[in-house]
């Protein structure tokens, strides 16, 4: 397809030369940093941060995460720190050419001069900012000098709070004096209740020169959607030109645009441009027969169908008096697809999920299954797309479909996104503000227009980013006030909303998680009128839930939301991962160190409560050994409590009154080695959560639970299409592993997108003639026809403090490696029940399954793989296992 439109500016006529727009980079490792006084001088890389240039260049010494570095490096965040370099540049970089520096990430506030001309400044991190550097000539041919002069964060925000006529105080204060909610920076930088506060600052995004003539091309926005009301596909393609302020009004400037993209066809259009500044054209009139498209469509992975990727090459060509003079080609790739947020009104309120629609298929309703992502690292530059892709691999491994990008943190890169849509994964998308109150000043407001605007032309062509939502748990903090409240509706409603409704229309707005939503949301009207009001309602939207005093399996505890974006229980890393920041001295759950790296309020002790109320604690007189255990246990009570409550909001998927449709717990990854929520640990390795949300996601699951004096058992089905028939078998074992007896029922059917009950008994019907803490259940469901187990689950009446475990011993043999190194087979062997067998490796990797049921006598197939060769004896010497028996009887 070849799309054409012209845009006219006014501009000054000179000597016509064909020269396309230039990009000459900056980056590399060419830079020093030192400190404000100069007492510090250390070669820098960009993009990069403080930290690290520091402690690469040996300035500081220990990794910045280890024991408690965090707290001895806070100066760092407190002192300002200049950026330098020197740059070339040759006379034909100039000639009747502008000279831009374009920064596309500084973080956060920062002077920038160019051979001692101050030539910007900035104050988000969160956008680009672009400074005409060829005024009064402040550079020259040759050789250059330019200076990024940062100020600390810290600093400016504690200023900028004391200078505002109302206090905003942000919770959770882990840097000193400093007021997150007054810098458009990474909030969680300054620390979070799973994270450091280091404040980092630094070029962290990519820094050029770019030479051009008359009009430089700063955005390139193919957003693909869905018109309902001509029910075709559409793609539009923005482009946005700059005009130097310094040219004079003729003559005329032409921007000519041309499209392909496999399968589509031609179109044109064109319009009239203002003079000076950006200037946009859109072609808004593409449609797309469906039939022409549907088999090139963007599934997301729950659905089962590849995601189809189209390459949009887009040619921009400026133009005077009738000769071309510069040409831009720039390549993205796009996706077709019609995902909707349906919120159809129930009975008691609305209905919050996501379908997926096709003109062939039909309607594919989405159970949303997934976590949600917080920064990788707390220094942004040291995550690689490597990185990146093992995590959300791994989120894919695990079943999930879906990841929030929690508001706290920071938009994540370009390469983040590719990989999602590459991945099918589904983006909950949120704008960066989280846990605070901010201001509404309009130097404020004016930068977070300017960041939105960016962010979305940045990442608006992405299929994977179904959903925008304004902001976490921000909602609720201004509802009561009113002055909050015209405070919240002035940063929310009144800039990101309509700046949103500017730049993109092809995708739902959620006003905040957890929210009610709208009453009136009408964009042809341009009339948002929000749904205030407890933004738990379960009625309504999302809901963040946690609990950490209740028995944790307790379904009468658990809300019945329409979605539930939020909900966890934290545990410890893996012995493997604290190893690397901490010494034998510090290996007790009371240590200090162990207290300060938890920053959730009581958390350590939270973590010991809730164990207790599940298993004996650990009492070995070893005490490493005795941590060991601790770190254990709080891995399968975190699983327990994650898992209980992952599966009650799938069971409810089709449940009058609830109809839940969504399930991101509280959280996927880590940003350091503590003691968090997460279920995949900083550096890779799966905590045994992972393993479970793996089993719980899948899209058949069978899910048992006790609900007053009956044990209930759901069969939920998740996938619109399919249906299934089976049979229901349940065993009660002994702790000897002999089935006692056996319930069974035949002829039952699922349809898809269902969760039903299918057999409910009390517990001393199911356990008659023996205790139930004698005894558990074994649960699984048949396929009728092929015979194969659909799913299965365990479920445990009696807590495991009153239940005579016997002494397993568990033997490991059959070793064998792969060709590549990367994995081992192996065997386990079990002399007795063994319940929640862990495996650790020596290395960073994933096995095949881990915190299982082993019955004994029987042979279990394991393998471990990692994205490293592994050392065979190495690996074979090291493996651990570890069972709740071993905790306190060894």
């Amino acid at each position: 397809m070849a799309l054409k439109f012209c845009i006219l500016a006014a501009l000054l006529c000179v000597t016509l030369v064909a020269a396309d727009q230039r990009e000459i980079s900056l980056n590399g490792d060419w830079w020093w940093v030192t400190d404000r006084d100069g007492g510090t001088l250390v070669p820098a890389t960009v993009p990069g941060q403080v930290h690290t240039a520091l402690y690469n260049g040996h300035a500081i010494f220990g990794d910045p995460y280890y024991g408690w570095n965090d707290w001895l490096l806070q100066w760092v965040g407190y002192a300002s720190w200049t950026y330098f370099r020197t740059f070339t540049l040759t006379e034909e970089d100039f000639k009747d050419k502008s000279v831009w520096l374009k920064c596309d990430g500084l973080d956060t506030v920062a002077n920038i001069s160019v051979n001692n001309y101050q030539v910007g400044q900035s104050s988000n991190m969160h956008r680009r900012y672009l400074f005409d550097i060829n005024l009064s000539s402040f550079v020259k041919a040759g050789e250059n000098v330019i200076e990024v002069m940062f100020e600390s964060a810290s600093n400016y925000s504690a200023k900028m709070e004391a200078a505002y006529p109302i206090k905003i105080d942000p919770p959770g204060n882990y840097f000193n004096y400093s007021k997150r909610n007054f810098v458009r920076k990474t909030q969680s930088d300054f620390g979070w209740d799973w994270g450091p506060a280091f404040v980092p600052a630094g070029i962290w995004q990519n820094i050029s020169i770019v030479t051009f003539e008359n009009a430089y091309v700063s955005y390139v926005v193919p957003k693909t959607f869905w018109d309902s009301e001509k029910q075709s596909y559409n793609m539009n393609v923005t482009v946005c030109v700059e005009i130097p302020h310094t040219f004079p009004e003729s003559p005329a400037v032409f921007v000519e645009v041309d499209v392909t993209t496999p399968h589509l066809n031609d179109l044109e259009g064109s319009f009239e441009a203002k003079y000076e500044g950006e200037t946009c054209g859109t072609i808004s009139s593409y449609y797309i027969n469906p039939d022409v498209i549907e088999n090139y469509l963007w599934w997301p992975i729950t659905v089962g169908k590849t995601p189809a990727l189209l390459e949009v090459t887009t040619s921009v060509k400026i133009s005077v008096q009738q000769t071309t003079v510069s040409t831009e080609v720039v390549k993205k790739k796009v996706g077709f697809r019609r995902i909707e947020l349906v919120q159809d009104a129930v009975e008691d309120g609305n209905l919050f999920y996501f379908m997926m629609n096709t003109t062939h298929h039909g309607e594919f309703p989405i159970f949303a299954k997934g976590s949600n992502f917080i920064p990788m690292d707390a220094f942004v530059n040291r995550v690689t797309p490597e990185d990146a892709r093992r995590l959300l691999m791994s989120a894919i491994d695990a079943n999930q479909n879906m990841i929030r990008v929690w508001g706290g943190g920071l938009y994540q890169p370009d390469w983040f996104y590719d990989l999602c849509d590459e991945l099918g994964l589904m983006v909950w998308q949120e704008f960066m503000f989280a846990v605070a109150l901010y201001p509404r000043d309009e130097q404020f407001l004016g930068s977070v227009r300017d960041e939105t605007r960016h962010q979305i032309r940045r990442l608006a062509h992405h299929p994977s980013i179904v959903l925008w939502s304004g902001n976490n748990e921000n909602q609720a903090m201004a509802e009561g006030d009113p002055v909050h409240l015209v405070d919240y509706s002035a940063l929310y409603d009144e800039t990101i909303r309509t700046t949103l409704w500017e730049e993109d229309y092809t995708r739902p707005y959620w006003p905040s998680s957890p929210s009610n939503g709208a009453l009136v949301d009408d964009r042809e009207r341009e009339l948002y009128i929000q749904r205030w009001g407890n933004s738990q309602n379960t009625s309504y939207g999302d809901v963040h839930r946690y609990d950490y005093q209740s028995y944790c399996t307790d379904v009468t505890k658990f809300p019945r939301p329409r979605f539930a974006s939020e909900f966890g229980f934290q545990a410890y890393p893996s012995f493997d991962s604290l190893t690397d920041i901490s010494g034998s001295e510090d290996w007790d759950n009371n240590s200090p160190l162990m207290e300060h790296r938890q920053h959730h309020p009581n958390g350590n002790m939270e973590m010991q409560n809730m164990m207790g109320m599940f298993f004996h604690l650990p009492n070995s007189t070893n005490t490493t050994l005795r941590f060991m255990d601790f770190i254990y246990l709080s891995q399968v009570v975190q699983a327990i409590c994650i898992g209980a409550e992952a599966e009650h909001y799938r069971r409810l998927i089709s449940e009058e009154g609830a109809y839940t449709r969504g399930t991101l717990y509280w959280q996927l990854n880590d940003i350091w080695q503590a003691q968090t929520w997460s279920s995949v640990e900083y550096g890779g390795r799966w905590k045994l959560l992972h393993y479970f949300i793996k089993r719980i996601y899948k899209p058949v699951l069978v899910s048992p639970f006790q609900l007053e004096d009956n044990i209930n058992i759901y069969v939920v089905v998740d996938q619109p299409r399919m249906s299934i028939s089976y049979s229901l078998q349940v065993e009660v074992i002994n702790w000897k592993g002999a089935v006692v007896k056996t319930f069974n029922q035949t002829g039952l059917k699922s349809d898809g997108f269902t969760g039903v009950k299918v057999w409910s008994n009390p517990v001393a019907t199911v356990f008659q003639g023996m205790s139930p803490k004698d005894g558990f259940l074994y649960i699984k469901i048949v396929d009728s026809t092929g015979g194969q187990v659909l799913a299965d689950n365990h479920f445990f009446p009696a807590n495991f403090t009153d239940v005579a475990l016997q002494p397993p011993k568990i033997t490991v043999g059959d070793y064998n490696q792969t060709e590549d190194k990367k994995t081992i087979n192996f065997t386990l062997f079990s002399t007795e029940v063994a319940p929640f067998v862990t495996l650790f490796g020596p290395i960073r990797g994933v096995f095949s399954d881990n915190g299982f049921l082993m019955m004994p006598d029987r042979i279990y197939h394991m393998s471990f793989t990692s994205w490293e060769p592994i050392d065979f004896d190495l690996f074979a010497w090291r493996l651990r296992i570890r069972t709740v028996y071993d905790t306190y009887n060894d």
